[in-house]
């Protein structure tokens, strides 16, 4: 499909509208060096804690600000970025945090 001359990519229905809301966090760094960092550090985030797709999802739900909360990079929180490795379960505690962070809200 093309769309003003551009091509469109098609949704795969089985990703849960995954793929669109990296879009639209993507859509919403491309501002400037600040935006494109803090994507750069979610990335990294999700790959270096191995988050699955459940938690990916909640924080690309979440404003910037919360994210960063989440992710210990906000510089004032006492969430760590990387995860001990004795952890069992990154996924439970990083819904934990999220689910702290609403609940302050």
């Amino acid at each position: 499909d093309h769309e003003g001359g551009r091509r469109r990519r098609r949704e795969d229905p089985d990703d849960g509208g995954r793929a669109a809301k990296r879009r639209s966090t993507r859509e919403r760094s491309r501002g400037g060096g600040q935006d494109a960092e803090f994507e750069r550090d979610l990335k990294d985030f999700i790959r270096k804690n191995r988050l699955d797709d459940r938690t990916q999802d909640r924080l690309y739900q979440l404003s910037k600000r919360d994210c960063m909360e989440v992710m210990g990079t906000d510089g004032g929180s006492k969430n760590s970025f990387v995860l001990d490795e004795n952890v069992r379960n990154p996924d439970a505690v990083i819904m934990s945090r999220i689910k702290r962070l609403t609940m302050t809200r």
